[in-house]
């Protein structure tokens, strides 16, 4: 059981690490060899100040990476309201004492089915939650249809939280819709893929007596940062799809 649980966390340790890494990693990194390797085969170099260049790269970056932490903080707590308001619904069934068991089982059964259509609508490509929708209608359906059983005060909280219920899936819905703009990460990607041009031959020109490995890993080095960055922010992209530490 120790050695299982070594190599579990070590596997875990790992994919911390290599969860941001994939083909556009690999490709960067091969670019910037490529780009070094021109640069002392040719004896190209040259003295830019990439400060300005340096800033079209890290200020897309910084934004979509931001606005990703922001709709992943909005999703936790949407869905903690969800969670609260769906739990809030599920006492108030329970304090109704003139229902029958049967009633409250069922009301139970249609709060679950709710709940996980709700869910299978985050964790799917469409945005479509018409079931959950017209699930929750159904308990408000039920509630007016069992007047008798559920006293007026404890119908209308119900309803109130039902309809924060509605409310939070609403918000989450939106929130799964509108993303960062696309053209934001596209003009990202396309300035990672050009930093290696304007870069490398900079450090050949400020470093010529340095040795080839350090220019190469520097250049490396460099764009693995960016594109892991890039990475990062496109993971955290979507906080349903399930990818991503």
């Amino acid at each position: 059981l120790t050695c299982t649980t070594r190599l579990s966390y070590r596997r875990h340790l790992m994919n911390k690490y290599l969860a941001i890494v994939d083909s556009k990693t690999l490709v960067v990194c091969v670019v910037c060899a490529a780009v070094s390797y021109f640069c002392y085969t040719f004896d190209f170099s040259h003295d830019l100040d990439i400060t300005m260049f340096s800033i079209a790269v890290i200020f897309p970056l910084v934004f979509t990476i931001r606005e990703a932490f922001k709709r992943r903080d909005s999703a936790l707590k949407f869905l903690s309201l969800f969670k609260a308001s769906m739990g809030s619904v599920h006492y108030c069934f329970e304090q109704c004492t003139k229902l029958s068991a049967e009633d409250r089982t069922a009301v139970h059964e249609m709060l679950q089915s709710a709940s996980r259509q709700f869910l299978e609508t985050m964790n799917s490509q469409g945005t479509d939650n018409s079931a959950a929708e017209a699930t929750i209608d159904n308990v408000i359906l039920f509630v007016r249809n069992h007047g008798d059983e559920i006293s007026r005060s404890m119908a209308v909280k119900i309803i109130r939280f039902a309809q924060d219920v509605n409310e939070s899936m609403q918000n989450t819905i939106s929130l799964k819709m509108h993303g960062t703009p696309i053209s934001m990460r596209a003009y990202c990607l396309v300035f990672v893929f050009m930093f290696p041009f304007v870069f490398t031959p900079t450090i050949t020109y400020h470093l010529p007596d340095a040795s080839v490995i350090i220019t190469y890993g520097l250049s490396i080095l460099h764009g693995f940062i960016l594109i892991s960055l890039y990475n990062v922010q496109g993971q955290m992209e979507n906080p349903f799809d399930q990818v991503g530490l």
